[in-house]
């Protein structure tokens, strides 16, 4: 969201698009960056703390990466989160990266608009997020992400159907797909440290390590497929670049029909495969509860063991 003021701000205050785009891609280069050395020295100490109180959770693990890795790729919960995820990351960065074309090109609007629609949704899932946190609490983190999702399905097909010129149902869509955006933002990341626990209950072993660097991994690919898939099809439907004398050219008919389908049919197709995966996904409420007391009275035996 901070991202997004600062675009804004310089797309108001310079005019030259490359002179933009440098200074945005320095000024988020170094915001980046900074809290990346906040996080290892910022918890350096209570890091120590952890493993003074806790010292077999510290323990590494004693399994070879190659059976590591086959164990993870035959946990079918966690490949189900795997295939929510991507299918529901893949929607949004594609989404993303064609808001600012969809703006521009397509509704004929500024450029420095298109921040205010990705702030629209990004503004609604940060705000969202608390809200289908709490529900979740109550129906259900399945339910949440199909009520979600179903929304945002809407949300992508209301922005497909618009016509240059209605800005207001642009932003009202906008804010429906942040209803959806913040389930993909929760549900996920929610939904896998009850896989851990499987794992644990499976193996005796806690490998979330092996489990979140997957899945940040697939996040880094789904933002690369999605803006290399944007930029090769308006390449291929004949984009005509921006110039000094002409900032906002007029896009031939493939283009436009081209960045239509990147804001509707692709990311709708890509988040009902997402809500296949969560509905066959299967650690219920009930399910979870159960794998937590079993690692309970594992503990209890093994301090239990440790002690005599």
């Amino acid at each position: 969201i901070i991202a997004l003021l600062i675009a804004r701000t310089i797309f108001q205050q310079l005019a030259d698009p490359a002179t933009q785009y440098l200074t945005i891609g320095i000024i988020c280069a170094v915001l980046s960056v900074l809290p990346l050395f906040w996080c290892v020295f910022g918890t350096i100490r209570r890091a120590k703390a952890v493993a003074d109180l806790h010292p077999a959770e510290m323990e590494p693990v004693t399994m070879p990466m190659r059976e590591q890795l086959r164990l993870v790729f035959t946990n079918r919960p966690f490949l189900l989160v795997v295939g929510i995820y991507l299918c529901s990351w893949f929607s949004l960065q594609l989404t993303a990266a064609i808001i600012p074309y969809f703006v521009v090109s397509y509704m004929g609007m500024k450029q420095a608009d298109s921040p205010l629609v990705i702030l629209a949704v990004q503004g609604t899932a940060l705000g969202m997020l608390s809200v289908w946190n709490a529900i979740s609490q109550k129906v259900g983190k399945k339910v949440v992400y199909f009520v979600g999702t179903s929304v945002w399905i809407v949300a992508q097909l209301g922005l497909y159907s618009l016509q240059p010129g209605q800005t207001t149902m642009m932003y009202v869509f906008a804010v429906m797909a942040g209803l959806g955006v913040s389930t993909a933002y929760l549900v996920p990341w929610s939904m896998l440290p009850d896989v851990i626990e499987l794992d644990e209950l499976r193996t005796g072993q806690r490998r979330e390590g092996i489990f979140y660097s997957f899945m940040v991994f697939l996040q880094k690919i789904c933002l690369g497929l999605a803006v290399a898939g944007v930029l090769q099809s308006l390449e291929w439907t004949g984009y005509r670049l921006p110039t000094a004398a002409v900032p906002i050219p007029d896009q031939p008919v493939a283009v436009l029909d081209a960045i239509r389908l990147s804001i509707g049919p692709v990311p709708t197709l890509s988040l009902i495969c997402g809500l296949v995966c969560a509905y066959f996904y299967p650690i219920t409420r009930e399910m979870h509860q159960q794998i937590l007391l079993q690692l309970q009275e594992r503990r209890e035996q093994n301090s239990g063991g440790s002690e005599k």
